[in-house]
């Protein structure tokens, strides 16, 4: 069924799910960049990027609710919100200073001003004025602690450090004694208050923290349309007419050759020994030929002698008879005239 997925489909998913490993691996890198793998070895115990994350969150936490309560203290037309603000202006002026006390003895690096979020709240609380403003402080900042206090309990049971533990124990009791003031205003809208999700989709809301779930997402979306991209063309398949071609007319068989029979060999003929112990022997009746002065051949009845010479022949013409030695030379002056004649 993979198959019949487009290419790039399959690639989209693969690319996509890569991208968010990437992403995450990154994520708790940049969190834990002390040590190996973002644990560190202390006094206290292990530091892992957890327990860092937990007093980053908290430090910034001071760094912008501090100042924003100093604020309502100030502007706020309540005296139960003013007293509210001046109570928390105090209190994270204190566990700052519990903060940085911790920080320093960890190592660990401190942020020196709020996120870009946490900037936001603060233009929209100082914009509003009257009845607004005090609605609007003690709400945000009451959605605040509720980000921040999930983050100190999951701390507090799984941390194996244990100053980043006392740490954590003094920093939800504040965080509870300040959900306890802001309660006691009556501004408090429980139905707005953002849910907190464990797991991966749980924590911040900046773009650095939905990048993970994001990816995740696209690739679960496309790894959905891939399925059923597949089922849909399975299904398609499977109603598809059988078309039947019909077979072209049987092909006359090739003519095939009749297999010749194996001949028997024919027999090589027997060698004829010769007898080299004596002379050769001559054939009696093999007549002879003269050549004549006209230059034809005539037909000699001598006969070769069995010396192995041939027999004389008639001198009556201008050629001499072949010695009977077996010379077949003649002389000199008679080859010459015999040469310039013919």
């Amino acid at each position: 069924m993979l198959r019949r997925i487009p290419r790039l489909l399959r690639s989209a998913v693969i690319v996509a799910v890569l991208v968010a490993v990437s992403a995450s691996v990154y994520q708790s890198w940049a969190t834990g960049a002390p040590g190996m793998n973002g644990w560190q070895q202390t006094q206290w115990g292990p530091l892992g990027p957890a327990d860092r994350d937990l007093i980053t969150k908290v430090r910034m936490a001071n760094l912008w609710e501090g100042p924003t309560s100093q604020q309502a203290e100030q502007m706020a037309t309540s005296a139960d919100v003013r007293e509210v603000g001046r109570k928390l202006a105090a209190e994270h002026a204190q566990l700052d200073e519990e903060t940085r006390k911790v920080a320093n003895q960890l190592g660990v690096p401190l942020p020196n001003g709020p996120s870009s979020q946490q900037m936001g709240w603060m233009a929209e609380i100082s914009s509003k004025t009257g009845s607004d403003y005090d609605r609007t402080y003690v709400q945000r900042v009451r959605e605040a602690h509720a980000q921040v206090l999930p983050v100190i309990s999951e701390v507090r049971t799984t941390t194996q450090n244990d100053l980043v533990r006392q740490f954590a124990i003094t920093s939800a009791e504040f965080v509870n004694r300040h959900h306890e003031y802001l309660e006691s205003t009556g501004l408090v809208d429980y139905a707005a208050l953002p849910h907190h999700s464990p797991g991966l989709f749980g924590g911040g809301t900046q773009m650095s923290d939905l990048l993970v779930p994001f990816l995740v997402f696209i690739a679960a979306l496309l790894a959905a349309v891939a399925l059923f991209w597949g089922l849909r063309n399975r299904a398609t398949s499977g109603r598809r007419e059988r078309i039947t071609v019909p077979q072209p007319p049987m092909a006359q068989p090739a003519t095939r050759f009749p297999e010749f029979a194996a001949m028997a060999a024919i027999p090589a003929p027997r060698a004829v020994g010769l007898d080299d112990t004596g002379p050769i022997p001559v054939l009696d009746d093999v007549p002879l030929a003269t050549v004549t002065d006209s230059g034809s051949y005539q037909v000699s009845p001598d006969t070769a002698t069995d010396s192995g010479g041939y027999g004389a022949v008639s001198d009556s013409g201008s050629h001499r008879a072949v010695s009977t030695s077996g010379s077949h030379r003649m002389p000199r002056s008679r080859r010459a005239r015999h040469s310039m004649r013919r």
